[in-house]
């Protein structure tokens, strides 16, 4: 049995057993923990892929309507344009024709 005085050889056998027990119980506990933690950053990972997807679909649809409102600028711009130089005709004209009277 025991020689020395150590606490390990004057306790009784069953608390022995006891920690050895809660020391299953840790080890279960904690593995228990890593695969929980595991599963999480796999679901973290496949929810960030998703809100990355969706935020790229975002992006390319905010992009396709701004370029249409671009183009829909460039359309109106060379409409103003081409109305401002009728404009200015007519205003010739106008003029010519009062000073002619």
């Amino acid at each position: 049995m025991c020689t020395s005085n150590t606490t390990e050889c004057m306790s009784p056998p069953s608390y022995h057993f006891l920690t050895q027990k809660t020391k299953s119980k840790q080890a279960k506990f904690r593995m228990r923990n890593q695969v929980r933690i595991h599963r999480l950053n796999r679901v973290n990972k496949f929810i960030e892929e998703k809100i990355k997807q969706e935020m790229e679909l975002r992006n390319l649809k905010l992009y396709m309507e701004n370029m249409s409102i671009l183009e829909e600028n460039e359309r109106l711009r060379n409409k103003a344009t081409i109305l401002h130089q009728e404009n200015l005709a007519l205003l010739s004209l106008l003029e010519n024709k009062r000073f002619n009277l």
